[in-house]
């Protein structure tokens, strides 16, 4: 966690955690030539934070430790950008971390959370939804980030304090149990407790060993991200052959890896979103799922595509289509630009639109198909027109080429019911 000669940005609340933390920091401070810088967060929401912030400064004095305090609004950053006060408060706190981290040119933040704080995560997680990775709770080390606490239970940091004869203060916050963790903390760890007097101990054990199956999947998922996946500036290509080849756990952390690579963020991407991705490797192609930030999953031939939608107005040509359901007498008059169809061969909404990635189209009786590309590759079409041709699409897959051809899969037979005639103007 520590070498010789670090600085340290020591969050310091002035509850009996971060108390101990600097307790213990300042003791091992000249035995690794540490510089020390204690760094407090006024939320403005407590009436009682003066006084936390004073307790704060007097005991840095004492201990000859310098400190910077800041004074941030977290009720209002919560209402700004709609996130509860414990989410806009960790954000405040790690971004004050590391304005000092800045200033000094480097160093590591260290915080307080112990035993009991890992045991509340690991419950709330497992209440929120998660999956291995998720229930090993905070890391001890984690970047630049560490916690020198972790190992030690509330019930041993008091004792510690009691020892030293130190006092601290305490938040009346806690106590509150419209916040979540709260209600962790106060009615269900301690019964758990009644059951098993070490249920803290017991959560955190479990979370150490799960830790230890986490690294383990990291390096699986290491390997198969760098023989399955292909990753641009417009998302994410998984090879299906060998997607299929993998475990399915390894399967789901593709997906999720994918998901969270392509959209730049970890927070609300879900179990469910995983699975529908997964799910779709066993679609035919074509077939597409809508997942978090904007992002489409799409089956395409030989694979899946994580990317974000396209904008559906930069995506529709000029021109107007034409529905009408008709009957098969019915001449289809002018042939580049009429065509009559299978009516329920129709799957998704019908669109007229320019080519996307996963395009492609039935082009024999028997069901055989090619890539979009592929076809204009065949037959010869400048590749500055391929972008310029519009189409009838049912999700991926080409209803017709206009201009060029139509999908066997779509045209009548003996066989149809009903009929819906196309128009392109």
């Amino acid at each position: 966690m520590i070498q010789k000669g670090d600085f340290i940005a020591v969050g310091v609340s002035g509850g009996a955690d971060s108390v101990c933390l600097l307790l213990l920091l300042c003791g091992l401070r000249q035995e690794y030539s540490l510089t020390l810088k204690v760094v407090h967060v006024n939320h403005g929401i407590r009436s009682e934070a003066g006084k936390d912030q004073q307790f704060v400064e007097k005991l840095c004095q004492r201990l000859q430790v310098p400190w910077i305090t800041f004074a941030e609004d977290v009720q209002g950053i919560s209402r700004r950008k709609s996130i509860s006060l414990e989410e806009a408060g960790r954000l405040v706190r790690y971004r004050c971390f590391r304005s000092v981290l800045e200033q000094h040119g480097g160093g590591k933040i260290a915080v307080a959370h112990h035993q009991n704080d890992q045991a509340e995560t690991v419950l709330y997680r497992m209440a929120r939804g998660t999956g291995i990775q998720g229930l090993k709770g905070m890391e001890p080390v984690r970047g630049d980030v560490i916690r020198p606490l972790l190992c030690l239970s509330k019930a041993e940091i008091l004792d510690y304090l009691k020892e030293k004869n130190q006092s601290w203060m305490e938040d009346a916050s806690n106590e509150d149990n419209t916040y979540a963790r709260n209600k962790i903390r106060n009615q269900v760890i301690p019964v758990l407790t009644q059951v098993n007097s070490k249920a803290v101990e017991h959560i955190f054990s479990l979370s150490q060993e799960l830790e230890e199956w986490s690294r383990y999947l990291d390096e699986l998922l290491s390997e198969a991200w760098t023989s399955c996946v292909k990753q641009d500036e417009k998302g994410c290509r998984i090879d299906l052959e060998k997607f299929l080849k993998q475990a399915e756990p390894v399967r789901r952390l593709l997906a999720k890896q994918a998901i969270e690579k392509t959209a730049q963020k970890k927070k609300d991407i879900e179990k469910v979103h995983i699975q529908s991705l997964c799910d779709l490797a066993f679609k035919e192609t074509g077939k597409s799922v809508d997942l978090p930030y904007g992002l489409r999953g799409i089956k395409t031939y030989g694979g899946l595509i994580v990317e974000t939608a396209q904008d559906e107005q930069e995506d529709t040509p000029q021109g107007h289509l034409i529905l009408t359901e008709t009957d098969r007498d019915q001449k289809t008059g002018q042939k580049d630009f009429t065509k009559i169809i299978d009516y329920d061969k129709i799957d998704n909404d019908i669109q007229l639109r320019y080519r996307r990635p996963g395009d492609f189209l039935i082009f024999s009786k028997d069901g055989k198909s090619k890539s979009l590309n592929r076809y204009f590759i065949d037959e010869k079409i400048p590749r500055e027109e391929r972008d310029h041709i519009p189409l009838v699409a049912d999700g991926s897959r080409i209803v017709w080429i206009i201009g060029y051809r139509l999908s066997e899969m779509y045209k009548v037979s003996e066989e149809t019911k009903r009929y819906l005639k196309l128009e392109y103007n």
